[in-house]
């Protein structure tokens, strides 16, 4: 049966802090930070072990702390041996899957590799119709997209390499599928003037291309061995019985009674032919079926059963080095997916370095001939060293050059408000510019030769990306922007910059060579985080306790429940969008703007918000409560044991261990909750289900910071 929480007088356990959450419960004395009912100034008081190792654990894994973590910190004598403590004990989450998982959301975020679909790779990835890909493949490749530098962070971090090697790696993170995709950009790519470069075609322009279904064609041993009788030809099953689209073909265009071969693209054996045939499809095309009107019959087919790629091929994932050919050296073949499967590089021709090279990254800020790199250099800037050029860049004009590459001259003279951004953006953005076209493939305008690195009291001479690169990991700005990165991961709100604790934090980051490892360390042990000592962090910024965001809560659920992807953000894994996942997608996320150096973070509840997360409790306690079928490795409930189901409700779902001084009345208010419901002629399941939706609602499930 449906139900809802029974409404039994335990709403101050479910939004007792409401008030609090997106608030400054425990501002400074003297910050003048106000009470949530602006009734006056709240004074500083420290969060004990009990709250802050479960915030912090809660932060870097979504598990609930145990009484033997938290007593390891507690019974520390003094205030050093406690942060000691702490560290040793982020060091041992730090080796978990689930922290894994959680820095990897944070890395997609913080390099920003999301917010992409599958129309924003239209001008870049060129093709017959407007897609990087296949249903229900297309999905999976803009995941393995959207992953693929994330990934490449957690192993380059594994490898003892500093967090700067995300400026200047030429090794990312690939699936089969992915690196044909890099490939492809390179066999297919558009100029500044938008002019398609296909050089499969010009390399197939005399073998041509055929498609049939009348033999079986061996792929690996037959399609690509050039000698074979039957190279570049491709099996399609099927052919023969494709339906044309649209209701108003003749007559004879009912069916093609002949193979497909390339002639019915005007001789022309396209990339986008084959990249589609890798996926199982065939692009709509024209029948040549004789004389008109039977010469120009639409068709199109998608068949997934006939796909090269394999599901596997979204799934396995290695590390693969990107280099640019040799002299006289062909490029990597895109077509030859059984190589790419085994393969540990890439040779192409399109510049593959850091960050800001990726298709991801590329998607997310295209540009075009009037913006011409200038969004492109501006997010780069802002991801690397957390600024943007606003018209406040500190370069001094004697450091700038009289006139610098790329310098809009038109900008220039419509007046100083323009120049004192153009000279920063302009000669910055043409060392994008010089690499690569408008649509981010090759630069062949010989013109675009050279650029000038000009940002916040940096200049120099820069003409390879690997040059760029290594500019953004000298900045000043560097060390500073990555530590308040994590400041707002951590807080969901900035540290304070001019607090001794930032300073030592920042320092302790630089002199470790920017290894992630001590910066995760220091920032979540710190006081700034765990709010154990005031800080001039939370005297000026108060401590912020926010509505958990989406990737918080559903790794928090997957995590304390042994749920799977409850709220299907893995499209590779998920196979419904219903229940929870359609509930979670409309939470709020985290997630970052055009030009804005700060991440976008809601923390204000909301009614939707609160409704929202009392649906998704209410479906997950279908699932672990009295279910005969529950989800693999689901943490379940019986209601024939009720305190014991209860007591695990505050112990490993709200994560108050049992000598919190607020495990006893959150217990008893749980049990009051199931007894009164039981007393309301609820049956005993329904009972217990409300009980875990009141604990799913507490503050320390609903809330970051407590």
């Amino acid at each position: 049966m449906n139900f809802r929480i029974l409404r039994l007088g335990l709403l101050p356990l479910a939004l007792g802090t409401a008030c609090f959450l997106g608030g400054n419960p425990s501002a400074g004395p003297d910050s003048g930070v106000p009470t949530p009912d602006g009734g006056g100034v709240l004074p500083f008081q420290a969060d004990s072990p009990f709250v802050y190792v479960s915030k912090v654990k809660n932060i870097l894994t979504g598990l609930a702390a145990s009484q033997q973590e938290v007593d390891s910190v507690a019974n520390a004598p003094d205030d050093a041996s406690k942060q000691a403590a702490l560290v040793a004990l982020i060091d041992q989450w730090m080796t978990t899957p689930e922290y894994a998982s959680k820095m990897q959301t944070f890395f997609e975020l913080a390099f920003q590799q999301t917010q992409i679909s599958e129309t924003d790779f239209t001008e870049i990835v060129p093709n017959g119709n407007g897609s990087i890909g296949l249903s229900p493949y297309a999905s999976l490749l803009i995941q393995n997209v959207k992953e693929s530098f994330a990934r490449t962070m957690l192993e380059l971090i594994s490898e003892g390499q500093p967090i700067s090697a995300a400026f200047t790696t030429t090794k990312f993170m690939m699936t089969p599928a992915l690196a044909e995709l890099y490939a492809y950009m390179d066999w297919n790519q558009v100029d500044d003037n938008e002019k398609i470069s296909d050089k499969f075609a010009a390399l197939m322009k005399t073998t041509g291309i055929t498609v049939e279904d009348t033999t079986k064609v061996d792929y690996a041993t037959q399609t690509l061995k050039q000698g074979d009788p039957n190279y570049m030809v491709w099996y399609f099953p099927g052919l023969n019985s494709i339906q044309p689209l649209g209701p108003n073909n003749p007559s004879g265009c009912q069916t093609d009674s002949r193979d497909w071969i390339s002639t019915n693209m005007n001789n022309v054996p396209s990339a986008h032919l084959v990249h589609f045939l890798l996926y199982g499809g065939l692009e709509a095309y024209k029948i040549n079926n004789g004389p008109p009107p039977n010469n120009n019959c639409n068709a199109y087919q998608s068949q997934n059963a006939n796909a090269i790629f394999q599901q596997s091929d979204f799934s396995t994932w290695k590390m693969m080095s990107v280099r640019p050919p040799k002299s006289g050296e062909a490029i990597t073949p895109f077509w030859d997916v059984p190589s790419l499967r085994s393969a540990s590089e890439l040779v192409l021709g399109i510049p593959r370095v850091g960050f800001f090279s990726t298709p991801a990254f590329h998607a997310n800020w295209q540009t075009n001939t009037s913006n011409t790199m200038r969004v492109t250099i501006n997010q780069a800037f802002i991801v690397a060293l957390g600024a943007q050029v606003d018209g406040t860049d500190t370069t001094p004009l004697s450091m700038i050059p009289q006139n610098p590459p790329g310098l809009d001259q038109a900008h220039v003279a419509s007046g100083q408000a323009c120049v004192s951004c153009h000279q920063i953006l302009d000669p910055s953005r043409s060392i994008f510019m010089a690499n690569w076209s408008d649509a981010y493939g090759i630069q062949t305008n010989a013109s675009q030769t050279k650029g000038e690195f000009i940002f916040n009291g940096v200049v120099a001479p820069v003409t390879t990306l690997t040059d760029f690169g290594n500019q953004l990991a000298q900045h000043p700005y560097f060390p500073d922007a990555w530590v308040q990165k994590l400041c707002f991961f951590a807080n969901s709100q900035k540290c304070d910059p001019t607090d001794p604790e930032f300073t030592r934090i920042r320092d302790d980051f630089k002199n470790s060579g920017f290894q992630w490892k001590k910066l995760v360390e220091d920032v979540m042990s710190s006081p700034i985080t765990t709010n154990a000592v005031a800080t001039t962090t939370t005297t000026n910024e108060g401590e912020m306790i926010s509505v958990s965001r989406r990737d918080h809560l559903c790794t928090l659920l997957n995590a304390r429940l042994g749920l799977t992807d409850v709220c299907g953000l893995d499209v590779v894994t998920t196979k419904s969008l219903v229940g929870v996942p359609e509930i979670a997608a409309g939470l709020p996320s985290d997630g970052y703007g055009r030009g804005a150096s700060v991440p976008v973070l809601p923390t204000q509840p909301t009614l939707f918000y609160r409704a929202g997360l009392e649906n998704i409790c209410e479906d997950v306690a279908n699932m672990i409560i009295d279910n005969k079928s529950p989800p693999a490795g689901a943490t379940t409930y019986s209601s024939t044991a009720a305190d014991a189901a209860i007591a695990d409700f505050v112990l490993n779902l709200m994560s108050i261990v049992p000598d919190d001084p607020r495990s006893q009345p959150m217990t008893q208010m749980l049990t009051d909750h199931h007894t009164q419901a039981l007393a309301n002629k609820a049956t005993a399941t329904d009972a217990l289900k409300s009980t875990f939706v009141a604990a799913c609602l507490s503050p320390t499930v609903a809330g970051i910071g407590m």
